[in-house]
């Protein structure tokens, strides 16, 4: 064996390790930068909650909605957000953190309950059938 063979073998041997370690570390940014789409979502729903506080009892309780309701539109735009958070959490949720996990769950079936929800899905569920 001569000092070049051993020297290469080094040098791919120290590639590899960079390789190996700059892969885990991307993937673990990936996976926060995903996580962090989640709480941001999760932060805008909260500023309109917070900036329209009247929209709250459509959202999280049972209040029904119909055509007639003066703030539909807004009502209709926050459960247009819900709607990207549950795509959002359905398609990443191998991304959320176990901790947090139920968590994310119980929101998503606890507003899919909602009356406001079930008005936007009757108006608008097609726009998210598959074909």
């Amino acid at each position: 064996m001569n000092v070049f063979t051993i020297i290469t073998a080094i040098i791919s041997i120290i590639t590899l390790i960079a390789v190996i370690y700059q892969s885990i570390s991307m993937r673990i940014t990936v996976e926060n930068q995903i996580y962090q789409s989640f709480i941001n979502n999760s932060i805008e729903l909260d500023k309109v909650l917070i900036t329209y506080p009247e929209i709250r009892k459509y959202v999280y309780g049972n209040e029904p909605v119909d055509e007639d309701i003066e703030n539909l539109e807004q009502i209709m735009s926050v459960i247009e957000l819900i709607i990207d958070i549950t795509e959002n959490i359905e398609v990443y949720k191998k991304f959320i953190p176990k901790s947090r996990y139920d968590g994310w769950i119980a929101f998503l079936k606890d507003t899919e309950r909602t009356p406001a929800y079930s008005y936007y899905m009757q108006k608008y569920g097609h726009w998210f059938t598959v074909r």
